[in-house]
């Protein structure tokens, strides 16, 4: 590596990151910390940021929102593409202006995507174009995957054909920059510069008592009307072509209102899928470095816990 090539990394401020696996406990956990310390919430969860995915996504509530300050919420509708990269810019520019204000906050979430994007610079995604987005979406699946696969196979090798919503993206970046996202990623590596520096306190569960709370939790979802939130969904137009039918839960539901499983078997595909994600997300938790790890099983222990870490990250 010559002396250009050296990464610039200038890190200016620390922030606490709470993260673990979907259901451990983050969103109680970092409601506590924040009405206790006065802060301000990042939510960084790649469904939460999607309007109209309430019940299915644990969302926090309009009037928890409110009285926090809980941001990265409802950003975009289920038929947008909405990219790690995206995300990460505009996470950054909210955690920029809290910090001009003098206003204090957390970054709290399960997306290892958004986290890595967020603190390891990927490249300054253009923003989507309505006419290109409206052009791609013409085309099948199988069509738009294999275009991908022609002008960046290293991308296209990481995505299901099926995911509809990353491979336009991917094609979209390509179109609109002339470069593909392996291109841009490559580069980005070696320009990072970073304005926030995570501490990773990362929540954990023994893996049995997880997979049931997560079961638990599925059942309560269902009781509270998650079938008929796909239904609305679903006959408004977010159906097979949209982030529903990638959503864990959701994409299940889907399929059972399309016809293809019972209820039951939806239920039970949707709860070993999730059951499922939450190990793959403790399996990249675990890569971090120099991350706290916390067991979740009393949510005011793990805040008290948490809390010396928080005061030294506050304290700068």
């Amino acid at each position: 590596m010559t002396s250009t090539d050296a990464p610039v990394v200038a890190v200016h401020h620390r922030v606490l990151v709470l993260c673990g696996p979907t259901g451990v406990g983050k969103t109680e956990v970092a409601v506590e910390l924040a009405r206790k310390f006065k802060l301000e919430i990042i939510s960084a969860d790649s469904r939460q940021v999607y309007s109209w995915l309430d019940i299915g996504t644990a969302k926090p509530g309009p009037e928890l929102r409110r009285e926090l300050g809980i941001h990265m919420v409802d950003m975009v509708e289920p038929n947008r593409v909405y990219s790690a990269a995206d995300f990460a810019r505009d996470a950054l520019a909210v955690m920029r202006r809290l910090h001009r204000e003098g206003k204090q906050f957390i970054v709290a979430g399960g997306s290892g995507m958004y986290l890595k994007a967020l603190f390891e610079p990927f490249f300054d995604a253009p923003k989507p174009d309505p006419a290109l987005r409206r052009r791609l979406e013409a085309e099948t699946s199988l069509a738009l995957h294999d275009r991908l696969r022609q002008v960046d196979p290293e991308r296209a090798a990481k995505l299901h054909p099926n995911d509809r919503q990353r491979v336009m993206r991917a094609l979209e970046v390509y179109e609109t920059t002339g470069k593909t996202m392996t291109e841009l990623a490559r580069k980005a590596k070696v320009k990072a510069e970073v304005e926030f520096k995570p501490v990773y306190a990362v929540l954990t569960m023994e893996r049995e008592l997880l997979c049931r709370r997560l079961d638990v939790r599925f059942d309560a979802m269902m009781r509270a009307g998650l079938l008929d939130e796909v239904k609305r969904l679903k006959d408004t137009g977010f159906g097979r072509d949209t982030y529903v039918a990638n959503a864990y839960g959701y994409a299940e539901l889907l399929r059972h209102l399309d016809g293809e499983l019972t209820l039951e078997a939806a239920v039970a595909e949707a709860k070993a899928k999730t059951r499922a994600y939450a190990k793959r997300q403790v399996t990249w938790f675990r890569s971090l470095k120099d991350a706290q790890w916390f067991e979740c099983t009393d949510v005011s222990e793990v805040v008290r816990l948490v809390e010396p870490l928080l005061r030294q990250v506050l304290a700068g």
